[in-house]
């Protein structure tokens, strides 16, 4: 009579114990860093609209020919406060050129709005979590040097603490 084998043999286990140390050895460091990457791809992200939302507002401010400051009301009837120009650094200025009529205001937004006379600072806030002020987008508004009535803005991100 032959004899079936019922499972596997202690070395084909121990062989397949080692292949999969070694594959999770050699994997792992590349998926601990997809996290990083991933806040810095946010930050970027929203370093790339927080300027674009200050040349949008900038260029209503231009068309309406308002370019000292006061409120700027927007078709869906968003009133942005702006400064020199551009939209101010308070959350009724840069945060709300950032958000979108449309979205549902119970939508998390990772970032935490420290804001000065001149500068609005998004620190990043993953859930959960605390805002970290090495992985930021600072929003910088510049007074006009006169005559001049128009300043200028400069949005940096920092993303070595990501």
């Amino acid at each position: 009579m032959k004899r079936q084998q019922a499972g596997f043999t202690l070395i084909e286990l121990v062989v397949v114990i080692i292949i999969l140390g070694i594959l999770a050895a050699v994997a792992l460091p590349k998926f601990m860093g997809l996290s990083t990457d991933a806040r810095v791809s946010v930050v970027n992200g929203l370093n790339g609209s927080v300027a674009e939302a200050a040349d949008m507002v900038h260029a209503l401010v231009e068309v309406n020919n308002t370019p000292t400051g006061g409120t700027l009301t927007l078709a869906d009837g968003t009133a942005i406060k702006t400064q020199y120009g551009y939209p101010d650094t308070s959350s009724s200025g840069i945060l709300l050129a950032l958000q979108d009529a449309t979205t549902a205001p119970s939508q998390s937004f990772p970032f935490t709005l420290v804001s000065t006379t001149t500068t609005a600072t998004f620190e990043y806030t993953p859930p959960k979590g605390v805002a970290n002020t090495s992985c930021e987008v600072v929003y910088t508004l510049n007074k006009p040097v006169a005559p001049a009535t128009v300043g200028s803005v400069s949005v940096l991100p920092t993303t070595g603490g990501c």
